[in-house]
């Protein structure tokens, strides 16, 4: 019974951020559309793309990445304890280190943002329009650091305290606004790429305005503390190194694909962006979500030391990710062609963008299926306090994506990026998986593989029927509109039916939990 409540637990907190997180994803969607639309893939998409990304690093990497991954199994623990004005005041130390962390971030960024694109995109160097410009925007976007990190953070607080609504919902915000800023803020600047620059610093604004109205409501009180010689706060801190290390790394290859690609021609970092964008659909609504879900829930049982528990829910959550990201690769595979042509080819982006697009979505769906399980392992370590395992693998794959990147890149061009990515990702993966097992016994058991072999049956079956339909429809000339729309209505239909068929666990945990909801 205790495994049994943990994974409705991890299905109900999932069901919950995956609903939101897909609004998101779809209003991200048309956020892109717009971008596509309105500039295209070129300089000023280039250079907007740059700048963006810088302050979404230190986002990653102080919000809702290296702070939360020490600070969540500490502050579960001591709310399990019922400790009230212990865990209060491990909230109020780590939210004044973090502010003034982001502060003096954000400042040092608008000051020297010539340094970070300099770094970031060094190829903008002997293009000096391009160049002026991402510094100019990095300039005006740095200090969303300081909104969307602390907002993250808050965030994470509320998943612990059972809330994930709050925290899965604030990044609707940024997409509505950057939508707004597309289609009617555009004509009041010059160039219109900095329309896109407001919309970034406005919607940061709203994003922690909102967290903060959802903690005041918990009843969470806000407020600076400096007692760092508290043994939690100590905890957290002696975790905080190696989990910002590991979380600087996964950057650090982010930075580094953009880093290669400003030396290829002009559009390559946009089609990156792009593809990623599709890439990071699935993972966004499913593997993402999943994680959100299961860290508090593996945290308290690790506070409880029961590692029967822990063992069930990551097994339970790895068949679930994989009952779920199998068909969407092999969906995204087959309709790669037909959705960039559907979601980006308008207005100035045109039919080579689309395809250059559709190729580099190609390459990042053969890691995808590692990406999304990564999100179920490295939960487990960072619940049991070990924040240097996932770091030795992160600086691993990271030297494996360097080097892959650098030699495919010559013969495949922006390609070789996105499979060096995936490559090192896959390796990332079953690192992690064997040290688990080394560490603690955990690993993969019967159970997930029978559920393996029923997944991977039923989303062949269904990609054999999707691509008859494509090429049946593609004959009689359908736009990408039909092909995609019919496409997915007969592949989601088949998939589930066959899995009704094999009894796979994975689906009937999904079919009760629509109809409990319902």
């Amino acid at each position: 019974m205790p495994s049994q409540s943990k994974n409705h637990e991890i299905v109900r907190n999932l069901s919950v951020v995956s609903f939101f997180t897909l609004i998101s994803r779809i209003l991200g969607l048309l956020r892109d559309i717009c971008i596509a639309y309105f500039f295209g893939a070129g300089t000023a998409t280039d250079a907007f793309f740059v700048a963006f990304r810088i302050p979404n690093l230190f986002r990653r990497l102080f919000g809702e990445g290296g702070i939360s991954s020490s600070f969540i199994p500490v502050y579960s623990e001591s709310l399990a304890k019922n400790n009230e004005n212990e865990s209060a005041g491990l909230f109020k130390t780590v939210f004044t280190v973090l502010f003034f962390i982001l502060l003096i971030l954000s400042v040092i960024g608008f000051l020297f943002s010539f340094v970070f694109v300099a770094v970031t995109a060094p190829g903008f160097l002997h293009k000096p329009a391009e160049f002026h410009l991402a510094v100019f925007l990095t300039k005006v976007m740095f200090p969303y650091i300081f909104l969307i990190g602390l907002a993250a953070f808050f965030a994470g607080v509320l998943n612990v305290h059972g809330s994930y609504a709050p925290g899965a919902m604030y990044p609707i915000i940024l997409n509505v606004l950057l939508i707004i800023a597309a289609l009617f803020l555009r004509p009041f600047f010059h160039p219109g790429i900095y329309a896109l620059a407001a919309g970034v610093m406005l919607g940061g604004v709203l994003q922690l305005l909102s967290q903060i109205y959802y903690i005041r409501r918990k009843k969470i009180i806000l407020g600076f503390k400096f007692n760092f010689r508290n043994r939690e706060v100590k905890s957290v801190f002696k975790l905080l190194a190696p989990s910002l290390l590991g979380m600087a790394v996964i950057q650090l290859n982010l930075i580094f694909d953009t880093f290669l690609a400003s030396f290829l021609p002009a559009g390559s970092i946009s089609y990156l962006y792009y593809g990623d964008r599709l890439y990071q659909f699935p993972l966004g609504v499913f593997a993402i979500a999943m994680q959100t879900a299961i860290f508090p829930a593996l945290s308290a049982s690790f506070a409880k030391n029961d590692l029967k528990e822990v063992g069930g829910a990551f097994n339970f959550s790895s068949s679930l990710m994989f009952f779920i990201i199998i068909p969407s690769s092999i969906g995204l595979i087959l309709l790669r062609n037909s959705l960039a042509k559907l979601i980006y080819m308008h207005g100035i982006f045109n039919a080579a963008d689309a395809q250059k697009t559709a190729g580099v979505l190609m390459f990042f769906i053969v890691g995808l299926w590692a990406s999304a399980l990564l999100k179920t392992v490295i939960p487990v370590f960072y619940s049991m306090k070990d924040t240097k395992t996932p770091v030795k693998a992160t600086i691993i794959s990271l030297i494996i994506n360097i080097i892959f990147a650098v030699l495919l890149m010559r013969v495949m061009g922006v390609y070789g990026l996105a499979l060096a990515s995936s490559i090192s990702l896959i390796f990332n993966y079953l690192y992690l998986l064997r040290k688990l097992r080394l560490k603690k016994g955990i690993g993969l058991d019967a159970g997930f593989f029978k559920s393996f072999v029923k997944t991977l049956i039923a989303s062949l079956i269904m990609g054999l029927i999707v691509e008859f339909l494509i090429v049946a429809l593609g004959k009689f000339d359908y736009g990408s509109l039909t092909i995609v729309l019919a496409s997915l209505a007969a592949g989601v239909l088949v998939y589930i039916f066959v899995s009704l068929v094999l009894k796979n666990d994975s689906a009937n945990i999904v079919k009760n939990a629509i109809v409990r909801k319902r």
